[in-house]
Protein backbone atom coordinates (compact mmCIF):
# COMPACT_ATOMS: atom_id res chain seq x y z
CA UNK A 1 0.00 0.00 0.00
CA UNK A 2 2.80 2.35 0.88
CA UNK A 3 4.20 1.91 -2.56
CA UNK A 4 1.19 2.02 -4.41
CA UNK A 5 0.09 5.23 -2.80
CA UNK A 6 3.45 6.85 -2.69
CA UNK A 7 2.51 9.38 -5.33
CA UNK A 8 -0.09 10.45 -3.48
CA UNK A 9 1.63 11.90 -0.62
CA UNK A 10 3.04 15.82 -0.64
CA UNK A 11 6.23 15.99 -1.67
CA UNK A 12 6.96 17.41 1.82
CA UNK A 13 5.57 14.54 3.77
CA UNK A 14 7.51 11.97 1.61
CA UNK A 15 10.87 13.84 2.20
CA UNK A 16 10.00 13.87 6.00
CA UNK A 17 9.37 10.12 6.29
CA UNK A 18 12.20 9.23 4.08
CA UNK A 19 14.27 11.57 6.60
CA UNK A 20 12.61 9.54 9.55
CA UNK A 21 13.40 5.99 8.01
CA UNK A 22 17.35 7.67 7.82
CA UNK A 23 17.61 8.09 11.19
CA UNK A 24 15.42 4.66 12.30
CA UNK A 25 17.74 2.37 11.01
CA UNK A 26 21.13 2.65 12.63
CA UNK A 27 19.40 2.52 15.25
CA UNK A 28 18.33 -0.57 14.51
CA UNK A 29 20.93 -2.06 12.72
CA UNK A 30 22.92 -1.47 16.40
CA UNK A 31 20.23 -3.31 18.23
CA UNK A 32 20.17 -6.42 16.40
CA UNK A 33 24.00 -6.87 15.26
CA UNK A 34 26.10 -7.01 19.25
CA UNK A 35 29.35 -6.30 17.21
CA UNK A 36 28.51 -2.82 16.43
CA UNK A 37 28.42 -1.95 19.95
CA UNK A 38 31.23 -1.13 22.31
CA UNK A 39 32.56 -3.37 24.99
CA UNK A 40 34.47 -6.52 24.62
CA UNK A 41 34.80 -8.61 21.54
CA UNK A 42 34.51 -12.58 22.64
CA UNK A 43 35.37 -14.87 19.67
CA UNK A 44 35.61 -19.12 19.51
CA UNK A 45 38.64 -19.69 18.75
CA UNK A 46 38.89 -23.06 15.43
CA UNK A 47 41.66 -25.78 15.01
CA UNK A 48 41.39 -29.73 15.20
CA UNK A 49 41.28 -29.72 18.54
CA UNK A 50 39.02 -26.23 19.36
CA UNK A 51 34.78 -26.22 18.16
CA UNK A 52 33.34 -23.46 17.61
CA UNK A 53 30.55 -24.70 15.48
CA UNK A 54 26.97 -25.89 17.06
CA UNK A 55 27.90 -29.65 16.86
CA UNK A 56 25.72 -32.98 17.19
CA UNK A 57 27.16 -35.52 19.40
CA UNK A 58 27.19 -39.17 19.21
CA UNK A 59 28.24 -40.33 22.46
CA UNK A 60 27.09 -39.35 26.65
CA UNK A 61 29.97 -37.06 28.12
CA UNK A 62 31.75 -36.83 24.96
CA UNK A 63 34.42 -34.51 25.73
CA UNK A 64 34.66 -31.01 23.79
CA UNK A 65 37.65 -28.63 23.59
CA UNK A 66 36.77 -24.59 23.69
CA UNK A 67 39.49 -21.62 23.75
CA UNK A 68 38.09 -18.07 23.91
CA UNK A 69 39.18 -14.92 23.10
CA UNK A 70 38.32 -11.32 24.58
CA UNK A 71 39.47 -8.36 23.86
CA UNK A 72 38.55 -4.83 25.01
CA UNK A 73 39.97 -1.30 23.27
CA UNK A 74 38.77 1.69 25.85
CA UNK A 75 38.27 -0.54 29.19
CA UNK A 76 40.39 -3.75 30.81
CA UNK A 77 38.82 -6.93 30.69
CA UNK A 78 37.63 -7.64 34.88
CA UNK A 79 35.16 -10.54 34.42
CA UNK A 80 34.64 -13.87 32.51
CA UNK A 81 31.60 -16.13 32.70
CA UNK A 82 30.75 -19.37 31.32
CA UNK A 83 27.14 -20.85 31.86
CA UNK A 84 25.68 -24.13 30.35
CA UNK A 85 21.68 -24.13 30.09
CA UNK A 86 20.66 -27.53 30.02
CA UNK A 87 17.09 -28.45 28.09
CA UNK A 88 15.44 -29.77 29.04
CA UNK A 89 17.30 -30.48 32.22
CA UNK A 90 20.87 -32.31 32.64
CA UNK A 91 19.48 -35.22 35.06
CA UNK A 92 17.83 -38.42 33.70
CA UNK A 93 13.97 -38.33 33.61
CA UNK A 94 11.08 -40.60 32.80
CA UNK A 95 10.01 -38.75 29.68
CA UNK A 96 6.01 -37.35 29.85
CA UNK A 97 3.27 -39.05 27.95
CA UNK A 98 2.21 -35.29 26.92
CA UNK A 99 3.24 -32.22 25.81
CA UNK A 100 2.14 -30.14 28.65
CA UNK A 101 3.96 -32.25 31.02
CA UNK A 102 7.11 -31.74 28.72
CA UNK A 103 6.51 -27.64 28.53
CA UNK A 104 6.79 -27.64 32.90
CA UNK A 105 10.61 -29.33 32.94
CA UNK A 106 12.11 -25.84 33.36
CA UNK A 107 15.63 -25.83 31.74
CA UNK A 108 18.31 -26.16 34.09
CA UNK A 109 21.83 -23.46 34.06
CA UNK A 110 25.22 -24.13 35.60
CA UNK A 111 27.73 -21.46 35.83
CA UNK A 112 31.04 -23.17 35.33
CA UNK A 113 33.62 -20.42 35.52
CA UNK A 114 32.87 -16.75 37.25
CA UNK A 115 35.96 -15.22 37.48
CA UNK A 116 37.16 -11.41 38.54
CA UNK A 117 40.03 -10.04 36.68
CA UNK A 118 42.57 -7.90 38.53
CA UNK A 119 43.52 -5.01 35.80
CA UNK A 120 46.31 -4.14 37.99
CA UNK A 121 48.25 -7.09 37.63
CA UNK A 122 47.40 -8.75 34.29
CA UNK A 123 46.83 -8.05 30.60
CA UNK A 124 43.46 -7.98 31.25
CA UNK A 125 42.62 -6.31 27.16
CA UNK A 126 42.84 -9.25 25.69
CA UNK A 127 42.21 -12.89 27.59
CA UNK A 128 42.81 -16.34 26.04
CA UNK A 129 40.82 -18.77 27.91
CA UNK A 130 40.89 -22.67 27.32
CA UNK A 131 38.17 -24.93 28.49
CA UNK A 132 37.50 -28.59 28.13
CA UNK A 133 33.99 -29.77 28.68
CA UNK A 134 32.24 -32.89 29.37
CA UNK A 135 28.55 -32.68 27.64
CA UNK A 136 25.40 -33.79 28.78
CA UNK A 137 24.58 -37.67 29.28
CA UNK A 138 21.03 -37.53 28.78
CA UNK A 139 19.09 -36.88 25.59
CA UNK A 140 18.84 -32.89 24.88
CA UNK A 141 20.10 -29.69 23.76
CA UNK A 142 23.06 -27.92 26.14
CA UNK A 143 23.97 -24.18 25.17
CA UNK A 144 27.23 -22.74 26.10
CA UNK A 145 27.90 -19.44 26.60
CA UNK A 146 31.24 -17.61 27.10
CA UNK A 147 31.11 -13.70 28.30
CA UNK A 148 33.80 -11.24 29.26
CA UNK A 149 32.88 -8.39 30.75
CA UNK A 150 34.55 -4.58 30.86
CA UNK A 151 35.19 -1.87 34.01
CA UNK A 152 32.27 0.08 32.38
CA UNK A 153 30.41 -2.91 33.42
CA UNK A 154 29.50 -3.38 28.85
CA UNK A 155 29.87 -7.61 27.54
CA UNK A 156 30.44 -9.36 24.81
CA UNK A 157 29.50 -13.30 24.33
CA UNK A 158 29.49 -16.23 22.17
CA UNK A 159 27.79 -19.57 22.38
CA UNK A 160 28.10 -23.05 21.05
CA UNK A 161 24.87 -25.35 21.14
CA UNK A 162 25.92 -29.53 21.71
CA UNK A 163 23.05 -31.23 20.99
CA UNK A 164 23.02 -35.52 21.94
CA UNK A 165 20.19 -37.85 21.08
CA UNK A 166 19.64 -41.76 22.95
CA UNK A 167 17.89 -44.39 22.13
CA UNK A 168 17.61 -45.69 25.01
CA UNK A 169 15.82 -42.58 26.70
CA UNK A 170 12.87 -44.66 28.23
CA UNK A 171 14.26 -47.09 30.09
CA UNK A 172 13.96 -47.85 33.95
CA UNK A 173 18.04 -46.58 34.23
CA UNK A 174 20.40 -44.00 32.99
CA UNK A 175 23.85 -45.43 32.29
CA UNK A 176 26.59 -43.07 30.80
CA UNK A 177 30.84 -43.51 30.32
CA UNK A 178 33.24 -41.05 31.29
CA UNK A 179 36.76 -40.08 32.63
CA UNK A 180 37.32 -38.97 35.91
CA UNK A 181 40.58 -37.09 36.24
CA UNK A 182 43.06 -37.01 39.05
CA UNK A 183 44.14 -33.24 40.36
CA UNK A 184 47.24 -32.29 40.48
CA UNK A 185 48.75 -28.91 42.63
CA UNK A 186 48.66 -25.74 40.50
CA UNK A 187 45.78 -27.14 37.89
CA UNK A 188 42.50 -25.88 38.00
CA UNK A 189 41.06 -27.72 34.50
CA UNK A 190 41.11 -31.33 35.52
CA UNK A 191 37.78 -32.93 35.81
CA UNK A 192 37.90 -34.37 38.79
CA UNK A 193 34.78 -33.89 40.27
CA UNK A 194 31.62 -36.15 39.36
CA UNK A 195 27.65 -35.65 40.03
CA UNK A 196 26.65 -39.28 39.32
CA UNK A 197 22.69 -38.59 38.56
CA UNK A 198 23.46 -35.77 35.91
CA UNK A 199 27.14 -37.24 34.90
CA UNK A 200 28.61 -34.00 35.21
CA UNK A 201 32.50 -34.08 35.50
CA UNK A 202 33.40 -31.10 36.76
CA UNK A 203 36.63 -28.87 36.69
CA UNK A 204 38.20 -27.72 40.16
CA UNK A 205 37.24 -23.64 38.94
CA UNK A 206 34.14 -25.22 38.61
CA UNK A 207 33.66 -25.92 42.45
CA UNK A 208 36.27 -24.02 44.43
CA UNK A 209 33.62 -21.16 44.96
CA UNK A 210 30.04 -22.32 43.34
CA UNK A 211 28.33 -23.81 45.71
CA UNK A 212 25.64 -25.30 43.13
CA UNK A 213 28.44 -27.25 41.80
CA UNK A 214 29.41 -28.03 44.99
CA UNK A 215 26.09 -29.25 45.89
CA UNK A 216 25.89 -32.28 43.60
CA UNK A 217 28.79 -33.48 43.62
CA UNK A 218 29.02 -37.63 45.12
CA UNK A 219 32.65 -38.48 43.76
CA UNK A 220 36.11 -37.38 43.59
CA UNK A 221 39.11 -38.51 42.03
CA UNK A 222 41.80 -38.78 45.10
CA UNK A 223 45.20 -40.02 44.45
CA UNK A 224 46.25 -41.81 47.75
CA UNK A 225 49.42 -40.31 49.43
CA UNK A 226 52.63 -41.70 48.63
CA UNK A 227 51.57 -44.13 46.20
CA UNK A 228 49.62 -41.97 43.90
CA UNK A 229 47.09 -44.80 43.58
CA UNK A 230 43.80 -44.03 41.92
CA UNK A 231 40.98 -44.20 44.63
CA UNK A 232 37.44 -42.23 44.99
CA UNK A 233 36.34 -40.65 47.88
CA UNK A 234 32.67 -38.99 48.73
CA UNK A 235 32.20 -35.47 49.29
CA UNK A 236 32.13 -36.21 52.76
CA UNK A 237 36.10 -37.41 52.81
CA UNK A 238 38.06 -35.96 55.11
CA UNK A 239 41.09 -36.12 53.90
CA UNK A 240 39.81 -34.71 50.60
CA UNK A 241 39.61 -31.20 52.87
CA UNK A 242 36.93 -29.38 51.42
CA UNK A 243 35.45 -26.56 53.06
CA UNK A 244 32.15 -26.71 51.11
CA UNK A 245 28.68 -25.11 52.66
CA UNK A 246 27.17 -28.04 51.71
CA UNK A 247 28.77 -31.59 51.03
CA UNK A 248 26.65 -34.53 49.71
CA UNK A 249 26.22 -37.11 51.72
CA UNK A 250 26.64 -40.13 48.76
CA UNK A 251 26.90 -43.71 50.16
CA UNK A 252 29.21 -45.99 48.57
CA UNK A 253 29.89 -49.88 48.94
CA UNK A 254 32.15 -52.54 47.67
CA UNK A 255 30.87 -55.40 45.85
CA UNK A 256 31.90 -58.72 44.75
CA UNK A 257 30.01 -57.93 41.04
CA UNK A 258 32.18 -58.39 37.75
CA UNK A 259 31.53 -56.48 34.70
CA UNK A 260 29.58 -59.56 33.29
CA UNK A 261 27.52 -58.62 36.25
CA UNK A 262 27.55 -55.42 36.24
CA UNK A 263 26.19 -55.43 32.46
CA UNK A 264 23.02 -57.85 33.35
CA UNK A 265 21.67 -55.08 36.27
CA UNK A 266 19.04 -53.20 34.59
CA UNK A 267 16.50 -52.36 37.52
CA UNK A 268 15.82 -50.40 40.46
CA UNK A 269 15.91 -54.01 42.57
CA UNK A 270 19.47 -55.33 40.93
CA UNK A 271 21.01 -51.95 41.99
CA UNK A 272 19.30 -51.70 45.46
CA UNK A 273 20.64 -55.50 46.18
CA UNK A 274 23.57 -54.93 45.03
CA UNK A 275 24.32 -51.73 47.52
CA UNK A 276 22.17 -53.36 50.90
CA UNK A 277 24.65 -56.76 49.96
CA UNK A 278 27.81 -55.14 49.72
CA UNK A 279 30.39 -54.45 52.37
CA UNK A 280 31.24 -51.09 53.78
CA UNK A 281 34.54 -49.39 52.57
CA UNK A 282 37.68 -49.64 55.62
CA UNK A 283 39.31 -48.18 56.91
CA UNK A 284 36.72 -45.13 55.69
CA UNK A 285 33.87 -45.48 54.49
CA UNK A 286 34.01 -42.37 52.53
CA UNK A 287 36.57 -44.00 50.24
CA UNK A 288 37.27 -46.73 48.16
CA UNK A 289 40.58 -47.17 48.91
CA UNK A 290 42.92 -48.58 45.86
CA UNK A 291 40.86 -49.15 42.62
CA UNK A 292 41.05 -52.19 40.28
CA UNK A 293 40.30 -52.36 36.49
CA UNK A 294 36.70 -54.33 36.22
CA UNK A 295 35.77 -53.35 40.07
CA UNK A 296 32.20 -52.47 41.23
CA UNK A 297 31.15 -50.35 43.53
CA UNK A 298 27.16 -50.13 44.61
CA UNK A 299 26.14 -46.69 45.64
CA UNK A 300 23.07 -44.70 47.44
CA UNK A 301 22.96 -40.77 46.64
CA UNK A 302 21.11 -38.81 49.62
CA UNK A 303 17.62 -38.30 50.64
CA UNK A 304 15.36 -36.39 49.52
CA UNK A 305 15.75 -38.18 45.75
CA UNK A 306 18.05 -40.86 47.01
CA UNK A 307 18.74 -43.11 44.06
CA UNK A 308 20.72 -46.40 43.75
CA UNK A 309 23.11 -47.43 41.10
CA UNK A 310 26.39 -49.00 40.17
CA UNK A 311 29.84 -47.80 39.19
CA UNK A 312 32.40 -49.96 37.09
CA UNK A 313 35.45 -49.51 36.60
CA UNK A 314 35.95 -49.06 32.93
CA UNK A 315 39.49 -48.75 32.24
CA UNK A 316 42.92 -47.19 34.51
CA UNK A 317 44.88 -44.30 32.07
CA UNK A 318 48.52 -44.29 34.05
CA UNK A 319 50.41 -42.51 31.03
CA UNK A 320 49.46 -38.64 30.58
CA UNK A 321 47.20 -37.86 32.83
CA UNK A 322 45.96 -40.01 35.27
CA UNK A 323 42.79 -40.85 34.31
CA UNK A 324 39.47 -43.25 35.37
CA UNK A 325 36.99 -44.64 33.17
CA UNK A 326 33.70 -45.05 34.55
CA UNK A 327 30.90 -46.33 33.56
CA UNK A 328 27.73 -45.43 35.73
CA UNK A 329 23.88 -47.14 35.83
CA UNK A 330 21.94 -44.96 38.43
CA UNK A 331 17.91 -45.75 38.56
CA UNK A 332 15.94 -43.12 37.44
Amino acid sequence: MLLTNQAQIPTFVAMRFRFLVLLLFPALFTACEPGLESGPRVDLIGSSRFSTADRRLTRAGDTVAVKMFAEADDSPITRLTITAEYLPVPEPIIYPTTTDELNNLRPRTYTYLDSVLNPATSNANRVAFEHVLSSRTTAGLEVWRYEATDEEGRSGKRSLRLRYSRSDSAQAYHSYSVPVQAPARGTFGRRSFLALREGLVFPKFSVHSLAANQAIVDLVYLPARGTRAPTLATALDDTLGLKWSTRRGTLIRRTSLNAAAFSGAATLTAFTTAFTQGAEFTPRTTSTGTLTKGQVIAFQTPAPDSKYGLVLVQDIITTGIPTLVLEVRISK
